[in-house]
């Protein structure tokens, strides 16, 4: 992995960083102009797909991302018609972070993690001797996998904490305390966030270890057979 700054680091985070600080946001905003607690909870937990939704058009392709915030709005509108519970919607996005975190268990045994698929871009920076020692790394080193599985794993506990923690939060306070506690349903994700980046950090030193050691073998003849491959820039 090459070195890279602090905000490239955290970049893969920002969307989800996002997905906690903009429904407070807009949540707060929307509660100030009058807005019931039911439809600003509902706007505010929407509003965090549209971009993705956008893109997923804008490409006609939809990834996994592109689902989940398909069933993040299908989920919004059946809402509307069983319950009237502001709660519910509260802790909405729960279910969907949860089966996330569920997803990253299952690519740590099937195929290869999502950390590992979601890191390459910036551990590579589209350099083809890098992108070979990147691959063969997973192939070639059992510490690299393991870290890498163990990466993605922890991501994954972290998001069904959250998921969990949302719902204790908002259910241990009354309907009346709903403002008080969506805020601070809001909090453990941030805590566990900062954590598994945390973690992420300590495990980078290795897996740079590893991978420069494999791009120091890669031959002139391996970087020409990838690049006619089409694989290289």
């Amino acid at each position: 992995m090459q070195k890279t700054g602090p905000l490239t680091r955290v970049r893969p985070f920002v969307p989800i960083l996002l997905d906690i600080v903009v429904p407070a946001v807009l949540y707060l905003g929307l509660k100030r102009l009058g807005v019931s607690d039911f439809w600003a909870l509902t706007v505010a937990g929407v509003s965090t797909g549209v971009t993705t939704l956008i893109n997923t058009i804008r490409r006609r392709r939809m990834d996994f991302v592109g689902i989940l915030v398909v069933l993040e709005i299908a989920l919004t509108v059946a809402l509307l018609f069983v319950t009237d519970d502001p709660r519910v919607v509260a802790v909405k996005p729960s279910f969907y972070t949860a089966f996330t975190g569920v997803f990253l268990w299952v690519t740590c045994f099937v195929g290869r993690p999502v950390v590992y698929q979601a890191a390459a871009p910036m551990a590579t920076k589209g350099d083809p001797a890098r992108e070979i020692a990147y691959d063969r790394a997973w192939v070639e080193s059992r510490e690299f996998r393991s870290r890498e599985r163990v990466m993605t794993a922890a991501f994954g506990a972290m998001l069904i904490a959250e998921a969990a923690l949302r719902v204790f939060v908002v259910y241990r306070y009354s309907v009346q305390d709903l403002e008080k506690s969506f805020l601070l349903s809001q909090l453990p994700g941030i805590v566990l966030l900062v954590a598994v980046l945390g973690f992420f950090r300590m495990n980078v030193p290795a897996l740079t270890r590893i991978v420069d050691g494999i791009q120091e073998r890669v031959t002139a003849s391996e970087l020409s057979e990838y690049r006619t491959a089409g694989k290289g820039r």
